[in-house]
């Protein structure tokens, strides 16, 4: 079963973890706020620990793809 990251985007405070850790898979959407634009942009462990552990506000998870 694939899954790709998903971000809360109403508990998102645009700290910006997730963009300087993950470029490659996370941008800043028009309204500040994270979004995934490229779930294959970095490996799976990657992503959860420079991304979805470090979020203060633990917005971002997992979904089935």
């Amino acid at each position: 079963m694939a899954k790709r990251p998903w971000v809360d985007k109403e508990q998102c405070i645009s700290c910006g973890i997730c963009v300087a850790n993950c470029p490659q898979v996370f941008r800043f959407d028009a309204h500040g706020k994270s979004e995934c634009h490229d779930p294959a942009g970095a490996a799976e462990d990657v992503i959860q620990t420079q991304a979805v552990e470090l979020c203060p506000v633990s917005c971002i998870g997992w979904e089935e793809a």
